[in-house]
């Protein structure tokens, strides 16, 4: 055969074969992974009309940024007007005159920390803040009466992704709060890889669900209510303080002594049947905030290294330390404190070098949480404290406080027990309502 026909039949062989097989692969670019990407909505626009002049300090808002969409740890702007509707004016640097922009109710609370910003003390973030509870200072030397201050502050998004409020009100510092009109921002914080976040759990009552978590699935016992359709109580069989014998008695009895909805067991206490109680049977070494009598029980527990899940109406707030609420001593209406602290800022936090032996043994656990929105009254089946953390995270409790447990574990709604009855309590939790 010669070389022009021997190229010619290896030329065919390359058309037949493109033809039976196809053409050659070619090589596909790899995926690329998803990416997140913040906005911010439009601005609120002010309302028509304002009074002006009235006697003392006073503020009418005047509008807003709109409200931000935030990848977990990215930062935003936000802007608020506010008009000096009084016939005093705003003073930057003197005390009883100078403006400030406070954290108010219900999310996070007034005066309390939120996750969304702050001066990077009492766990808050560092975003320039001027305090952890203030939000920002006036931004004029002067702001006379009919005139408008733009205050500005950065929002920093947590870590954890989910939908976040941070509700302010205007104040002058050591003279009085000024009006609140409901302002708050909205934010919502994306997962990692640019995904809306579920949408919240808006059932209520009781129920008992499986909770699955990274470190396993848990049987849980869930009373989870509208912060504002129901008060939250923290209540004292004692009405003074008590070191041993101290009156106890069973949830049912909380919960009808005051016309009560539901409730839950409370700290930790000394048992009758445990010989290392002998002498000191049915105490408890923290501090409880009778709501009843309005006044601390263990008071000097509230100095400890204890968490405190705290309200004030509707309002919540929570440390991890309760020494630091001792420092502030901001007015409430329900406080209990115990520990650890299982959630803080949507955060589950490692306390497990700090826990003791029976803490870290799987058993009946309690916890109290809130979302801003919500208040959860929880009981999970065959779980460390550790992994009732993670429960009250998967729960979207955003803080969490640690009860009692085990034998002491009881649970109560309408009329009936969920849990329990478990032993008499010397203090528990109850939910009221209108």
């Amino acid at each position: 055969m010669g070389t022009s026909l021997l190229a010619r039949f290896l030329a065919g062989l390359l058309v037949l074969s493109v033809l039976l097989v196809g053409p050659a692969p070619v090589a596909q670019a790899a995926p690329v992974a998803a990416t997140c990407t913040g906005s911010v909505g439009p601005g609120i626009p002010p309302p028509a009309g304002f009074a002006a002049g009235v006697a003392g300090f006073h503020a009418q808002w005047y509008g807003q940024s709109g409200y931000p969409t935030l990848c977990p740890g990215e930062r935003s702007t936000a802007t608020v007007a506010y008009y000096n509707a009084g016939s005093r004016g705003w003073v930057n640097g003197r005390m009883g005159e100078v403006a400030y922009l406070g954290t108010w109710g219900p999310e996070p609370g007034q005066d309390a920390v939120s996750p969304l910003g702050g001066d990077g003390t009492v766990g808050s973030p560092s975003t320039g803040w001027p305090r952890f509870n203030r939000i920002a200072l006036q931004p004029a030397a002067y702001v006379g009466p009919g005139q408008v201050a733009w205050f500005q502050f950065t929002i920093q998004a947590p870590l954890q992704a989910g939908t976040y409020r941070l509700y302010l009100r205007p104040l002058v510092e050591g003279a009085t709060w000024m009006e609140d009109f409901g302002v708050f921002w909205l934010v919502t914080v994306l997962n990692p890889d640019g995904t809306a976040p579920p949408a919240p759990d808006a059932t209520t009552g009781y129920r008992f669900v499986s909770v699955a978590t990274s470190r396993g699935t848990f049987g849980t016992h869930v009373i989870k209510e509208r912060l504002a359709a129901v008060t939250v109580k923290t209540l004292t069989a004692n009405a003074t303080d008590c070191l041993s014998n101290c009156p106890a008695k069973p949830l049912d009895q909380y919960a009808s002594e005051n016309a009560a909805y539901a409730g839950i067991n409370g700290t930790y206490l000394c048992p009758p049947d445990y010989a290392q109680c002998a002498g000191k049977i049915n105490s408890y070494d923290y501090a409880v905030y009778n709501s009843a009598l309005r006044k601390w029980i263990n008071y000097n527990a509230l100095n400890a290294q204890n968490g405190g899940l705290f309200w004030n109406g509707a309002s919540t707030s929570v440390y991890r330390r309760s020494y630091v609420y001792f420092q502030q001593q901001t007015t409430i209406t329900a406080g209990i404190t115990n520990y650890p602290l299982l959630v803080q800022n949507g955060v589950v936090i490692d306390s497990t070098a700090e826990q003791n032996g029976s803490q870290l043994l799987k058993g009946t656990k309690g916890a109290i949480g809130v979302d801003g929105t919500f208040v959860y009254l929880v009981i999970v089946t065959n779980a460390t404290v550790t992994d009732s953390a993670y429960v009250m995270q998967a729960l979207g409790a955003r803080d969490a406080l640690n009860l009692d447990g085990g034998g002491t574990a009881a649970m109560w709604i309408s009329g009936s027990y969920k849990v329990g009855p478990g032993r008499l309590l010397p203090n528990a939790i109850v939910l009221t309502k209108p």
